[in-house]
C-alpha cells in the first residue's frame, strides 16, 4: 500500500507581539523560531514525505526582514517538501512575502483552488490560500480529486454546520468537506487540537504548536501520520516547549513572602513535574490567611523569578474572620458587616466580590486602605 507520510501544522504565528506577557516577549518572539526548527526535525525523524502549513504561518502580512530571511534559509535545509497556505492574518497579497521567492522545496498555494502532483508518491497535495484578511466564500468550492492518486488538502478556514454561513474566514460546510472525495484534509485557523473522523475519512486541526498568552493553555504539537487511497492516520505529537497555564492555588496559613513563594513552587513542581519552571502561570492565589496578613504580590513575584520563567498573581485570598463577632459589633464597624453578609446571603452568584469587599472594607476601618489593583 502506497502511503504519504505527512507532518501537519498550523497558526504558528511567527511574529507575534506577546502583548500579554511584555516582560518576557522579546525572549517568547525568539522562541518561535525554536519551535519551527522542532517542527522540521520532527519531519526528518519521521522521515515525512511532506510538511504541510495549513494557514497563519506568520502573525501579519508585514513580516519584518530578518524573521524572513531566517525562515527561508531554515526551511531550505531540510529535503523535505513544504505546502504552505496564506491564512487570514498573513494572506498571500500582491506586496507580501508570498510574493518574493521561496526556496525550491517550498510550495505556496497562492489564491484558489491549485493541485501540485508527487507521481513517485501517487499523491496530489491541494490547497488554496486567502489573499485578503477576509475571505467570505468557501475556497472548497473549487477541489476537484484525481480518482486514482491519494489527495491530500489544505485549507485555513472555519467549520459550519451550513453551508449559509456568516463566516468571514472560508467557511467550509461539513457535510460538503465529508463528501468532497479527499483522503486526508489538513486544517487550519483553529487554535485547540480538533479531530475528526467520518468512516475513513479524516480531517483534522493541529491547533497552535505553541501557546502565545494565556487564552492558549496547556500542551501544544503537531500531528504526524500519513494518507493512503481511501484511508488516513494522524497522531497528536507533543512539543517541548513552553506551556501557560491559569490556575488557583490555595496559600491557606502563609504569612511571610518566603513561605507564599515557597507553597507556590511546591504545588507547581507537583501539578508539572521537573520543567515546570520552564511555563508561565497565571495564578490566583485563595484560601484563608490570618487577621491582618496580605500578600505583597511585587514581593512574591520578586521572589519566584528566580525560580520560575514567568508568573502573574491575583490576590483572593480571604482572612479568617469571627463574623458573629464582628456582625455584633455595634459601632459602623458591625452596620457594615452586617450589611455585607446581608449582601453575600442573598446573592451567592456574587458571593467572592462581596466578601473582597467586606474585607478591604475592614482594612480601611484598621487604616490600611492598600488594594491590588489588578483585582
Amino acid at each position: 500500500m502506497t502511503t504519504f507520510n505527512i507532518v501537519h501544522t498550523a497558526d504558528l504565528h511567527l511574529g507575534s507581539l506577546f502583548s500579554s506577557t511584555p516582560e518576557v516577549a522579546a525572549e517568547r518572539k525568539g522562541e518561535q523560531l525554536d519551535t519551527l526548527k522542532q517542527i522540521m526535525d520532527i519531519c526528518v525523524s519521521r522521515n515525512a514525505d511532506a510538511l504541510l502549513i495549513a494557514g497563519d504561518m506568520f502573525d501579519s502580512m508585514k513580516v519584518e526582514r530578518r524573521l524572513l530571511d531566517d525562515v527561508k534559509e531554515m526551511l531550505s535545509h531540510y529535503d523535505i517538501r513544504i505546502f504552505i497556505t496564506p491564512g487570514n492574518h498573513d494572506p498571500a497579497t500582491p506586496d507580501s512575502c508570498y510574493s518574493e521567492e521561496w526556496p525550491e522545496n517550498v510550495h505556496i498555494f497562492r489564491g484558489g483552488m491549485e493541485k501540485v502532483e508527487i507521481p513517485e508518491k501517487n499523491t496530489c497535495v491541494w490547497g488554496a490560500g486567502f489573499t485578503k484578511t477576509s475571505c467570505d466564500e468557501t475556497l472548497l468550492k473549487d477541489f476537484m480529486p484525481v480518482s486514482s492518486r491519494i489527495n491530500v488538502l489544505v485549507l485555513h478556514g472555519e467549520l459550519t454546520s451550513s453551508e449559509f454561513s456568516d463566516s468571514r474566514y472560508n467557511p467550509i460546510f461539513e457535510d460538503a468537506l465529508k463528501n468532497c472525495g479527499a483522503d486526508y484534509v489538513a486544517l487550519g485557523h483553529i487554535h485547540g487540537y480538533e479531530h475528526y473522523e467520518c468512516n475513513d475519512f479524516l480531517y483534522c486541526y493541529p491547533g497552535a504548536p505553541a501557546g502565545r498568552g494565556f487564552d492558549e493553555t496547556g500542551e501544544k504539537g503537531v500531528l504526524c501520520g500519513y494518507a493512503a487511497k481511501g484511508f488516513a492516520h494522524m497522531d497528536f505529537y507533543p512539543l517541548d516547549s513552553r506551556q501557560y497555564f491559569t490556575e488557583k492555588l490555595d496559600v491557606s496559613g502563609c504569612a511571610s513572602t518566603q513561605q507564599f513563594a515557597g507553597r507556590i513552587i511546591t504545588v507547581l513542581r507537583d501539578r508539572h513535574g521537573e520543567k515546570f519552571s520552564k511555563h508561565l502561570y497565571d495564578l490566583t492565589l485563595i484560601g484563608a490567611l490570618e487577621n491582618g496578613i496580605t500578600p505583597s504580590l511585587p514581593d512574591i513575584t520578586k521572589r519566584l523569578r528566580e525560580t520560575l520563567f514567568y508568573a502573574r498573581l491575583t490576590d483572593m485570598t480571604t482572612t479568617s474572620l469571627n463574623l458573629e463577632l464582628l456582625m455584633n459589633d455595634g459601632t459602623l464597624k458591625g452596620a457594615f458587616v452586617r450589611k455585607m453578609v446581608n449582601k453575600m446571603q442573598n446573592d451567592s452568584r456574587n458571593r467572592d466580590k462581596y466578601m473582597r469587599a467586606l474585607l478591604y472594607g475592614l482594612r480601611a476601618f484598621e487604616g490600611d486602605v492598600t488594594i491590588n489593583e489588578d483585582y
